[in-house]
């Protein structure tokens, strides 16, 4: 899975203006030149994901990599802004959302703005704790005013066409008509330790996928009743949220086998 996820961390950690730019010039040079061109786009994302964790004091750009992936991929929802650079030049609060992406809804004509949280914790209640803890200060108007500022602020480098960075700014002025079409949705992926895992040593092949599927099913039944009784007592209602329960051997060990794997050696 790392490796995988790996392979994303420019479209993740780049502005699209940065990444386009080294395609454009991709076709003036030579395959050498080309291959260089690429490796440093990827070696400046990974001092991007050093550069924010040594800025903000926080090591959970792995989960967030993650997030981005899953909001692209399962929502639909591109990434409009780029977050690492903005951390790692403190030009980011750092209580700011994780990521910001955007999606059109036909239903409504409006556009839907993502709102991500990473939370990667130890245990399954504290990731969902602090999840809410987040979201609740994200949905204040003073932190959310501060995300949408930062967009209109870096919109030119999100890729999109002037006439497409122009609607998605009126859509987030609240003087604009457009302004009642849009929709704040938090993205939420929550990842934990998972003891299923050491259940399942004396499984054999033909059952292990479903006795692990019968683990965490009982496990996210608990999970989902805590969340949204901690949703409620957080006043957070008639929000639209998408949750992704990420269940792995060990947070701590993924961490770190993520930064070794970008040539970060903890």
């Amino acid at each position: 899975m790392l490796d995988t996820i790996r392979g994303y961390i420019c479209n993740f950690a780049m502005s699209r203006s940065e990444i386009e730019q080294v395609h454009k010039s991709a076709a003036t040079l030579s395959p050498q030149q080309t291959m260089i061109a690429y490796n440093k786009l990827r070696d400046d994302a990974a001092d991007l994901f050093m550069k924010a964790q040594k800025s903000t004091n926080r090591n959970g750009e792995c989960g967030e990599l993650i997030l981005y992936l899953l909001i692209e991929w399962i929502l639909e929802a591109p990434q409009i802004l780029a977050k690492m650079s903005l951390k790692a030049s403190g030009q980011m609060p750092v209580h700011g959302s994780d990521g910001i992406h955007v999606k059109y809804d036909p239903a409504t004509d409006g556009l839907i703005f993502f709102w991500g949280e990473a939370k990667f914790h130890a245990t399954i209640s504290g990731a969902m704790s602090s999840a809410v803890t987040s979201i609740s200060s994200t949905l204040k108007y003073d932190k959310l005013k501060e995300d949408i500022n930062l967009v209109r602020r870096h919109i030119s480098f999100s890729g999109l066409s002037p006439e497409g960075q122009v609607k998605v700014v009126e859509f987030l002025d609240p003087l604009s008509q457009l302004y009642q079409k849009k929709t704040d949705a938090s993205a939420c992926l929550i990842g934990f330790d998972f003891d299923g895992f050491t259940k399942l040593k004396n499984c054999d092949s033909a059952t292990l996928e479903v006795r692990f599927a019968e683990l965490l099913e009982e496990a996210l039944k608990s999970a989902a009743t805590s969340l949204a009784s901690n949703l409620e007592a957080s006043g957070i209602s008639h929000h639209r949220m998408e949750v992704f329960f990420m269940p792995v051997p060990s947070v701590e060990d993924l961490r770190i086998e993520f930064q070794n794997r970008i040539g970060w050696k903890s």
